[in-house]
């Protein structure tokens, strides 16, 4: 089974994809996700493993603990697209299908850049209004704050001339962004 992981360590962010069942994740080299450099992960920290259809993440007894959107693990867990694990300070985000759909449209993303004047991170931000998200959810899944949020919206506004959200919608379909 293949996954795509996010992994932010403050802020750098790399996505790695993994091809197995079973992926170990921990400072040791012979884990499927290697997290280095940080003493609060443990050799072998966490596991997660597929679990019909979904994922399962486990704690394996790690000294720090592993987290679940904020919550301590203290048995294994379900994890969702778009779930955060908190291991050590790395944060780790299995990706859905939609967030792996939006990443193949990055090229077109960077022509519609220029076609319509956003930049491409307005574009990205315009297309997840377009799928019908909130300004928290938008900020939760770029990891930047809300304040970021509207001031990525104030841009377009500027640039687009739309005001409303529907009309920021309508704008993103004339565009090809939805």
């Amino acid at each position: 089974m293949m996954v795509s992981l996010d992994v932010h360590d403050g802020d750098r962010r790399r996505t790695v994809d993994v091809h197995a069942d079973v992926i170990r994740i921990g400072r040791d080299d012979e884990c499927e996700l290697v997290l280095p450099g940080d003493a609060t992960v443990s050799r072998k920290h966490a596991v997660l493993r597929a679990d019909g259809g979904g994922w399962l993440l486990e704690d394996l007894g790690s000294r720090n603990g592993t987290y679940l959107n904020g919550a301590r693990l203290t048995a294994p867990a379900h994890v969702n697209p778009a779930d955060r694990m908190l291991i050590g300070e790395y944060v780790v985000v299995l990706r859905s299908s939609e967030d792996e759909q939006l990443e193949t449209r990055a090229a077109d993303g960077a022509r519609s850049a220029a076609e319509t004047g956003l930049s491409r991170r307005e574009v990205e931000v315009l297309r997840l209004i377009c799928a019908g998200r909130s300004d928290q959810q938008i900020a939760d899944e770029l990891f930047v704050s809300i304040k970021t949020v509207h001031s990525h919206l104030d841009r377009i506004r500027d640039k687009t001339g739309a005001r409303r959200r529907p009309e920021l919608v309508r704008y993103g379909i004339a565009h090809g962004l939805a």
